[in-house]
């Protein structure tokens, strides 16, 4: 009977699998997309002077009606830069607040969307398009090159092979990933030690004044990280937070020095030469916590700031604290970038674009120019709309000549399918752009080409990040099948699921109501935010179910009041993010003596948990005095390394002797503990007793531990030392 038992499970193994691929399927939606790179030949022509003007009146045989308005650009992209932290009151950024209110800059809030990853939101920036989550996942890759730009079309290729720039890049080695053979110039840097806030930002900074002093380049995009880093490490409110925005300041500072009298000499000696536009940004924000990667008002809550000859900013009559205060509600979509820098220098725009663009930007062009360049892009928009709904058909730009008044009174309100109503206004902007004449009111044909961008734009983004609910109702139906059929099938087979009389924790039956409700969960719309509420009441139910079946009473309480103090140390997910927790307490300044005294006993207990299992356990008095060792050493290092990097570190006159025997800086320290952590491995492979079944993942955990403490934060070291305790207590010996 084993063979149909084994092609049975084979059967549900074939099935779960699928499901999981239809499931996966409807999750990660297919976009659909134009393939190509846009040209001149692209272009539309100008409504506004009709098909029978001269083709050198149309757009000179180029697709492009006005000059561009700059010649080189400085992209600066500051990983997780918030708007409160450029607009805000706390800001640390004072010359770039200077050159808002001054009107020398122009700056807005940039929302992005979902997932607010590093690569998702770079793509984007560059194409114009929605992220979806799968990128999200490729983000971690760090050797992935599948999510590569290099065959879609993007504002780089578009600036390098129609506006011919040399484009260099100094930063996060994303760009690389993204844009293979892109770059003349580069120095790319790890994303993923988070641990480094001060080197990672140095390697870029070090290239700004000689590659921008050079008169090669024509695109220049710098990628800081260490505000990122240093959010991820103790949040937005950390002491280091505020130079750290200092030190972008004046990178800005720099760049605008720089630029500005470069573009003094270059105009002076040729008069068709065009300024440098600086564009500072952020890829995007992060939450109270210093994390991102979900859809909350701070993750999403990014920055634009354009610096540049030809800046219509508002200089601001009030220079008080809550001057830029508007600035934090001045939306616009972070996608916008593409179609408004395309437009300002004079390139195709990109042809999967979403973006709109902004209009503050445009007021240097004549009317005629400006209406041209949104024909431009709503041209391109209708495009893509083409492309995803059948309904949508070429639009006859002769009958609207003939008959323009007849399409610009077209009511669009009532028509019901998407792409047909989309095609309506597209159609009366046109037509309402053909009526225009120099002497009249532009602002209403403005209005009509900014209302189909904005319908369309909206309607092909939910289009492209939504869900095939059909597609992920039938996997989720296949894979209950699965666990259904497998609990048949072990029953049929001898091994009951349920075990109402076993003193043993009974697993089975919790199983399968552990599985039947996370399948539902998956249709909840907040599973991505807040799935760990799942899992933190599955844990305590089974370990309430352990504590009725089973023995070790007050163990099993021991380990459910241990996980209850885990759960309310740092409030997670979206909806209960900024609820009050243990962490707040610890992080408030007179309550920082306690954070060390848990931290110094947490490293002691493991210590000490270490010298009580050696004891018993070890076969060897060396090996296992060199483990001990290596773990103090690990230990100690990992302690300066926080002390350290902290404004309110140990000060003790004993620790200070006990710092100086240490390694004098940070990356060392850091060094040391990783260093340390191979070689426990190595000493807990060499000295472990085979017949310690229990303690081995125990001594693994502590082996491992002065490396998840060095990549942690000091308020979560006592989190670390309860895990362990959970862990320790599940063993009965």
């Amino acid at each position: 009977m084993r063979w149909v038992y084994a092609s049975a499970l084979s059967v549900l193994l074939v099935v779960e699998l699928v499901g999981l691929g239809l499931f996966a399927k409807g999750f990660f939606p297919y976009k659909k997309s134009i393939p190509g790179f846009a040209g001149r030949e692209d272009q539309p022509m100008d409504i506004g002077r009709g098909l029978n003007a001269p083709a050198t009146a149309q757009h000179n045989n180029s697709g492009v009606s006005a000059e561009p308005q700059y010649d080189r650009l400085v992209l600066m992209v500051v990983d997780a830069l918030r708007n409160d932290f450029v607009f805000g009151n706390e800001s640390g950024m004072a010359y770039t607040q200077n050159l808002l209110r001054s009107g020398a800059a122009l700056g807005f809030t940039a929302k992005a969307q979902a997932p607010t990853v590093t690569m998702p939101r770079i793509k984007a920036l560059m194409t114009g398009t929605v992220p979806s989550f799968l990128d999200a996942v490729l983000n971690i890759a760090e050797s992935d090159t599948s999510s590569s730009l290099k065959h879609q079309d993007n504002l780089l290729w578009q600036l390098k092979t129609h506006g011919g720039k040399e484009i260099n890049m100094f930063g996060d080695d994303t760009w690389l990933r993204l844009f293979p053979d892109m770059f003349t110039r580069t120095d790319g840097t790890s994303s993923f030690y988070v641990a480094d806030t001060v080197e990672v930002d140095t390697n870029v900074t070090r290239h700004v004044r000689p590659e921008l002093e050079r008169d090669d380049w024509g695109v220049v995009v710098l990628h800081y990280l260490g505000l990122d880093h240093i959010g991820h490490l103790a949040g937005p409110k950390s002491p280091l937070m505020r130079p750290k925005q200092r030190e972008m300041d004046d990178i800005v500072r720099t760049v605008h020095e720089i630029v500005a009298d470069q573009d003094r000499k270059r105009m002076a000696a040729d008069a068709q030469a065009k300024p440098t536009l600086v564009v500072l940004l952020g890829d995007h924000a992060m939450n109270e916590i210093g994390n991102h990667g979900g859809n909350s008002q701070l993750e999403t809550s990014t920055v634009f700031v354009f610096i540049g000859s030809g800046i219509a900013g508002q200089p601001m009559a009030d220079h008080g604290r809550n001057a830029l205060s508007k600035l934090l509600a001045s939306n616009v979509q972070q996608s916008s970038l593409v179609s408004t820098l395309a437009l300002l220098f004079g390139v195709p725009i990109p042809k999967n674009n979403l973006g709109l663009p902004l209009p503050e930007l445009l007021g240097g062009y004549s009317d005629r120019e400006r209406l041209h360049m949104l024909q431009t892009v709503s041209a391109q928009i209708y495009g893509l709309v083409r492309a995803n709904e059948n309904n949508a058909v070429a639009v006859d730009l002769q009958q609207i000549i003939a008959n323009p008044a007849v399409y610009a009174k077209a009511d669009c309100s009532h028509i019901d399918t998407a792409g047909s109503q989309m095609q309506c206004k597209y159609e009366a902007a046109l037509a309402m752009h053909r009526q225009a004449s120099s002497n009249t009111d532009v602002s209403n044909v403005e209005r009509a080409y900014y209302e189909f961008m904005e319908l369309a734009s909206t309607h092909l983004s939910r289009a492209s990040s939504g869900y095939n609910l059909q597609l992920m109702t039938m996997g989720l139906v296949l894979m209950a099948a699965t666990v259904l059929g497998f609990a048949v099938l072990c029953q049929f087979g001898g091994t009951s699921l349920i075990h109402f009389k076993s003193r043993r924790l009974a697993v089975s039956l919790p199983a399968v109501g552990m599985w039947a409700t996370y399948l539902l969960s998956t249709l909840s719309s907040s599973l991505i935010e807040e799935e760990h509420q799942f899992w933190y009441f599955w844990v305590q139910t089974l370990l309430a179910l352990r504590l009725a079946t089973n023995g070790g009473r007050y163990r099993t309480l021991a380990q459910m009041a241990a996980f209850r103090v885990v759960r309310a140390w740092n409030q997670t997910g979206q909806f209960w993010a900024g609820e009050p927790d243990v962490r707040q307490y610890l992080n408030a300044p007179e309550n920082a003596w306690l954070v060390w005294v848990l931290a110094v006993v947490t490293l002691g207990a493991i210590n000490a948990a270490a010298w009580a299992l050696h004891r018993r356990y070890w076969r060897s008095v060396l090996w296992s005095r060199a483990f001990r060792g290596l773990l103090a050493y690990a230990s100690v290092c990992v302690l300066a390394y926080h002390s350290d990097r902290s404004h309110e570190g140990l000060t003790l006159g004993v620790w200070k002797m006990v710092r100086a025997c240490l390694p004098s800086d940070s990356a060392r320290l850091a060094q040391s503990v990783y260093f340390a952590t191979a070689l426990l491995a190595a000493t807990s492979c060499a000295g472990l007793r085979r017949a310690g079944a229990y303690v081995a993942p125990l001594d693994a955990l502590t082996g491992v531990m002065p490396l998840l403490l060095l990549l942690s934060r000091p308020h979560n070291f006592a989190v670390f030392g309860l895990f362990f305790v959970i862990c320790a207590l599940f063993f009965p010996e």
